[in-house]
Order: structure tokens, then sequence, then C-alpha cells
């Protein structure tokens, strides 16, 4: 009897170490919680249970710290002007500038973002150059940021362009022929085509490989709010921790999954030392839509 016991209770012990060993992060209790806004941009962030690709990734480095995050998803504009002032402690997720280095701490790199051009597949398009594109109509959402190559073509006159309201008009107006390129992040494209569009509108259309901008992505912890410095000290250690275990790959390959015909991208990488500016100037608010880039 006591040896039966004894199996049971070691066979018990067996199964619950297994079960911790595969738990997204570590069991540890709550000790404080971060404040963070947010806009959405699916699969990278919005307002659900797992928060998105990015949301998810903030919250589980938090967790192996010890730290939950309350999440406020609002306008862009509203999400960055709330960490600026300290009203939240910060805001995810957004590409490391010297504007923005006054008002705010920046975590490590968290995933990169890379923008390719969708075009239809009955007019396709190839480039090496951004001149290989000449006289072609691109299509912009407004208030985004697009990098220096696509805006020095348009102020140059190789590209003409025309600005819409969202991504999703962007994409019925090249399926319409109206605009012959639209550059946006890939999975947020397919997310995009995926939940909005027929299989056979997807069917038609098609992403170019070369990557035309690409950016680090980071969350921003405010300067005007005591403790903030040591909490990123402490997202950082999780997010290192997590790197480590290939958590952050495992969400990333699980979000490409679900996303339509895989891609395989080539062409510029975000720059790894793109955070390691000098002392930057004043900062000014960016106009909606700009986070997440």
């Amino acid at each position: 009897m006591t040896s039966s016991l004894s199996f049971r209770c070691t066979a018990r012990k067996t199964v619950l170490a297994w079960i911790l060993a595969t738990l997204p992060f570590r069991c540890v209790a709550m000790t404080s919680s971060v404040n963070i806004t947010s806009g959405s941009w699916p699969p990278y962030l919005e307002d659900t249970p797992s928060h998105g690709i990015i949301g998810q990734i903030i919250d589980e480095a938090f967790a192996e710290e010890g730290m939950a995050v309350r999440w406020g998803f609002f306008p862009w504009a509203r999400s960055f002007r709330l960490a600026q002032k300290g009203i939240w402690d910060g805001s995810a997720a957004w590409a490391c500038t010297p504007e923005r280095a006054p008002d705010f701490y920046f975590s490590d790199a968290i995933i990169p973002v890379r923008l390719a051009f969708f075009y239809r597949r009955s007019d396709p398009i190839d480039w090496t150059t951004i001149d290989d594109l000449k006289g072609l109509r691109i299509g912009l959402s407004r208030d985004y940021h697009y990098g220096d190559t696509i805006n020095q073509a348009i102020a140059n006159g190789t590209l003409e362009s025309e600005i819409a309201r969202s991504d999703d008009i962007n994409f019925r107006k090249l399926l319409a022929g109206r605009i012959d390129l639209f550059p946006i992040d890939v999975a947020v494209g397919r997310r995009l085509l995926a939940r909005s569009f027929t299989q056979d509108e997807i069917a038609r259309l098609a992403v170019h490989p070369r990557v035309v901008y690409a950016t680090q992505l980071r969350l921003m912890l405010s300067r005007h709010v005591a403790g903030n410095e040591a909490r990123l000290q402490q997202f950082n250690k999780g997010l290192q921790a997590l790197r480590l275990r290939g958590r952050i790959d495992a969400i990333m390959a699980h979000a490409a999954s679900e996303l339509p015909y895989p891609v395989t991208l080539y062409g510029d990488e975000p720059d790894p030392a793109e955070c390691n500016f000098a002392q930057a100037p004043e900062s000014d608010v960016p106009a909606p839509g700009t986070g997440a880039q």
C-alpha cells in the first residue's frame, strides 16, 4: 500500500513538473502593476484578451518579474499624450526617435516590423531601387509614417501618392485599380485581408518580398513617472528571459500560422543601433496613427 501511494505521488509530481515547464511564463506572485496605453494595430496590438502579439509579449515579460499590466486602448495620439504627460505609465509600441527621447525611456527592441508593397497579381511589379517604380500610384493611410525611401520618392515626384482614411480603404482602392501599390507591414496587411476580404479578393493580390521600410518596436515608459526607470529594467530583464527560452519565437510562429499566404521578405533590416543617439531635441507630439511605427 505504501509503495502504491509513493508511486502515485511521484507520478503526480512528474505531471505537475511537466505542466509548469510548458507554461508560457513563470508562476510568480504579481506584486505590482504597470499601466500601458496603446492603439489598435492587429495582429501586433489589439483590445482582446491576448492584446495581440506585442501585447502578449509585454504581458509575459512583466509577469516574469511579478508585475501585471493594465491596458488602455485609445486613438494613437491620445495614447501618446496620456503616457507623455505621465497620466499613464507608458505606451506600446513605438519606434525609438530623438524627438520622443526627452519624455520617454525606451525598452530593448521587442520585435521588428517591415513594410512591403502589396499589388495586383494582374499588374505585377518588380523593383530594386525606388526609381524602378516611377510613375506608379501609391496609396497611403492618413497619419502613418512610411520611412525616408517612400517620403523622398513622393517629394521628388517618382511616385504619385493618394491618401485614404484607413488601410482597409487602400486595399479596396488597390483591388479597384485606383492605386498601383500599397505599403503596409506585411503581418498587418495579411491579418486585415483575412478578416475583412473574401478569398477571391485575397487571391487577386500579392506582396513584393523586398522590404521598403523596417524598424524595431519598443515599449516607452514616461520619464515623468517615478520608478519608471527601474520598471524598464525589470521589463528588459523579463523580455530577455522570454527571448532566451524561445518564447517570443513561439508567439510569432503561432501568429504567422493564422495569416494567409506566408511571405519570405528580403532587403532592409531594422538598424540595431537606431536607439543609440545623443541628447535629443524638444519632443513633438505625433499625429494620430503614428504609434506602433
